[in-house]
């Protein structure tokens, strides 16, 4: 079986249609899938919101800074049962 590997860039702004993108590869993914969530390290502090959808649809995520200290990723994916 074939896993996906999906980016979704939040940048330059976090708005309602990130989030609904969000969402909507979050429906798609499956066991063993990685979804990797990029947006500006400025907007770091709005992460918390991006968190609190993968944990309400039972994701486990890292967050990180990219080297260069402009980009903050997270890398998800679904909590195995």
């Amino acid at each position: 079986m074939e896993m996906a590997d999906i980016t979704i860039h939040l940048e330059p702004v976090i708005n309602e249609r990130g989030m609904a993108r969000l969402q909507s590869a979050l429906n798609d993914l499956g066991e063993g899938d990685e979804l990797n969530i990029v947006m500006e390290a400025a907007d770091a502090h709005q992460a918390d919101q991006v968190t609190e959808i993968l944990e309400a649809a039972g994701f486990d995520y890292q967050p990180r800074g990219s080297h260069d200290g402009r980009l903050y990723h997270i890398t998800a994916r679904r909590k195995v049962k």
